[in-house]
């Protein structure tokens, strides 16, 4: 039975929160996190890294934990996980998820009472059996049962296009508080993580009850779940939790860097501080044996004070950025000012909301220049997609569009379907006579890894496809990535000079940071397209300049950034 690396990231996710419950060491726990986060980001199957011998030098993956790969890998289970899970009932760990409930209270709560499971925890605080525990009381279990029925109404996390807004919307009610020195977005949205558990927000100020009360009373506010001097947490109308933290504004850059994360990347700066005789926290960088601060207003200063420049936060994932400083060798990252123009666009002509003329001002008032009219192929009746007479005449109406928009251009193209045994869902004279050609698998997700790959290939050799898009077909929180071997993919993409799409569609950023970062090191041609359906989602492109980022790419790295008939050029020699 082959083992996916998604098996194996969650194996290794359980080991760790396991090793939490039993009071582990928190560098062994944080390196099984670190490396199930690395096995769901790679581009290629741990199986084929083992097979080249090549498993233990993945970022999060040493020689210890490429050893337990392998054991998945060669024999379908691994001995150390199944020791563990026999020495930990399996509802402690579910327990962990529960806000305030951490693994010495669930190891407590186990030892002390017997709980194993979130529904004796839930009835053992109704009935008052937990506040005569050291440490508790009725506050606590009235912070439990909050925290169950938080559990309850949104588990897991939520995509960052889902989260972003209402961040913003907080950000910009919170901004014009005459207390608000400076206010900023932290965490993991800060750093553009595809999914968030919470919002974080800092704000720099020196009356932060004022501003707490203010944040505690804005019209998102559903709940106050935790309201102090300092610190307040609330659940939004969308049961989004967002908390604010409230500091001086002389520590405003130290907290916010710490508060940014990631843990890892933290820990790797507080590493290198002390090598030269530094300690950082959220408070500052302190020389070690005078404690003096010498650096704690801004992340510049911050940075500077351990010999870096300031490192952007949607690389702050421990994967080389704070080597790549010291080198001078951060990347100048895309920005969304640099797309030039959008090459995934859809009309009502299949199943848009909008006009080609309403979609091609859209992108127009988006400072776009261009765009890729690149609608259904007839393969997606659903999507009411087109056939070779409607594409034809489709032709006339681009043309229309185009006299009466100087200075903009609309492309005529086709998302055309990549049917199940590989061929294309037109002719391909057809689609010979279009400016541009994306392909796309939307039907036969559920096939091999091995059909799957080789239809996308046969697509990429076909010779009148340039474009591959949204290349795993995934769904963030709804639907997994379909299997695919992506080094073969990209080897064929660079051989034919065939693009691939980072999808910015807040459900699916497809492909993945990690998945971009390795296709450039391939040399593979990447574009960054919304797959817009109406005027409005034009904004998107801001999603996936993000992920882009987050995979280290420059504007050069982008074909879209380059003018029209530039682009032309290099998909259509």
């Amino acid at each position: 039975m082959r083992i996916t690396n998604q098996e194996i990231a969650r194996i290794f996710q359980q080991i760790a929160d396991l090793l939490e419950i039993q009071g582990e060491n928190p560098f062994k726990v944080r390196s099984y996190r670190r490396s199930a986060e690395s096995l769901r980001g790679l581009p290629e199957e741990a199986s084929q890294l083992y097979a080249r011998g090549e498993l233990a030098q993945v970022p999060g993956i040493g020689a210890s934990l490429a050893a337990k790969i392998e054991e998945l890998l060669t024999t379908g289970r691994l001995e150390y996980y199944e020791s563990l899970k026999a020495q930990v009932p399996a509802g402690l760990v579910e327990m962990l998820a529960i806000p305030d409930v951490g693994p010495k209270t669930v190891a407590r709560l186990y030892a002390e009472l017997g709980i194993e499971t979130l529904e004796q925890l839930e009835e053992a605080a109704r009935e008052h059996r937990i506040r005569p525990l050291k440490g508790m009381g009725p506050k606590s279990e009235e912070n439990i049962l909050r925290g169950i029925a938080l559990y309850r109404r949104r588990q897991g996390r939520v995509p960052y296009g889902e989260a972003w807004p209402q961040a913003q919307a907080l950000l910009e009610a919170l901004q014009p508080q005459p207390a608000v020195h400076r206010i900023s977005l932290a965490g993991s949205l800060r750093r553009a993580r595809e999914t968030i558990g919470d919002l974080d927000l800092l704000v720099a100020t020196e009356a932060p009850r004022q501003v707490i009360e203010a944040f505690t009373a804005l019209p998102p506010v559903r709940e106050v779940l935790a309201a102090g001097d300092t610190k307040a947490s609330v659940l939004l109308q969308s049961d989004l939790q967002a908390d604010l933290r409230a500091v001086a504004p002389e520590s405003f850059g130290a907290a916010l860097q710490y508060f940014t994360g990631s843990q890892s990347h933290n820990i790797a700066l507080r590493d290198l501080a002390h090598d030269q005789g530094l300690k950082i926290n959220e408070y500052g960088v302190f020389r070690i044996d005078t404690e003096e601060c010498i650096a704690s207003a801004t992340e510049e200063e911050v940075y500077a004070a351990v010999g870096l420049p300031w490192i952007p936060p949607v690389l702050r994932e421990d994967r080389g950025e704070i080597q790549a400083a010291a080198q001078g060798r951060l990347p100048t990252l895309i920005e969304r000012p640099d797309l030039r123009g959008d090459l995934h666009v859809h009309s009502h002509w299949s199943d848009g909301t909008a006009s080609i003329l309403e979609m091609a001002r859209a992108a127009q008032a988006q400072g776009l220049e261009y765009l890729l009219l690149a609608d259904h192929s007839r393969a997606l009746s659903v999507a009411h997609g087109l056939d070779a007479d409607r594409v034809r005449a489709q032709r006339e109406e681009v043309a229309a569009v185009n006299a009466a928009l100087p200075g903009f251009r609309v492309l005529h193209g086709i998302e055309v379907d990549i049917l199940s045994d590989g061929s294309l869902d037109l002719p391909a004279d057809l689609l010979a006579e279009l400016d541009l050609v994306v392909a796309s698998i939307h039907g036969g997700l559920r096939q091999s890894r091995e059909q799957i790959t080789r239809r996308t290939i046969a697509a990429i050799e076909s010779g009148v496809v340039h474009i591959i898009a949204h290349p795993t077909g995934r769904l963030l929180g709804q639907r997994e990535p379909f299997e695919i071997d992506l080094e073969a993919v990209w080897e064929a993409a660079v051989r034919h000079g065939v693009a691939l799409e980072i999808n910015a569609h807040p459900l699916r950023l497809d492909l993945t940071d990690l998945a971009c970062r390795a296709a450039k090191e391939r040399g593979v041609r990447l574009v960054i397209s919304t797959d817009a359906h109406r005027p409005e989602e034009f904004a998107y492109l801001e999603y996936g300049v993000r992920v882009a980022q987050r995979g280290w790419l420059e504007a050069a790295d982008v074909l879209n950034t380059r003018p029209a008939d530039e682009l032309l050029a290099l998909l259509k020699p």
